[in-house]
């Protein structure tokens, strides 16, 4: 069974209870590892398949603050043989809603990770209907 990494920054604990809901849906189709990025190392990325990076967004558009120096770190390593993905979540009012799924995508294009699906962003509060969302997210990878 192919080999999953889940790296998530949350500050107000929405992202890491979509990591959660993420881990459970990967769990039928891959050996799947959860943590949060202040306990992630760029290193252990090379030992998985499946790349899912997940941060909230603050500000205008930016990464949650725990996630820079991981963020930053990517540079250091070579992932151009892994598939990945982005989640987060956001607030739709803002003008940069979820942008830090869109940096964190960005990344992974840069680093030469296939991407197997366009970033799964969620606004506010997670819902029952999140489940069924993430589920279809899922399905297209």
């Amino acid at each position: 069974m192919e080999k999953a990494i889940i790296v998530y920054g949350s500050t107000m604990g929405n992202t890491e209870e979509l990591s959660e809901i993420l881990e459970g849906v990967l769990t039928e189709k891959y050996n799947v590892k959860r943590i949060n990025v202040l306990k992630a190392d760029v290193d252990m990325l090379k030992d998985f398949d499946l790349i899912l990076l997940g941060s909230s967004t603050w500000g205008s558009g930016e990464l949650q603050e725990d996630f820079y120096d991981f963020y930053d770190n990517l540079d250091n390593i070579d992932l151009s043989s892994k598939n990945g993905v982005a989640f987060g979540t956001g607030d739709e009012s803002f003008p940069e809603f979820c942008g830090a799924v869109d940096l964190l995508e960005d990344k992974l294009v840069d680093l030469g990770v296939k991407v197997l699906a366009k970033g799964f962003k969620w606004d506010g509060d997670l819902s029952p209907e999140v489940n069924d969302e993430v589920k279809d997210w899922v399905a297209n990878f």
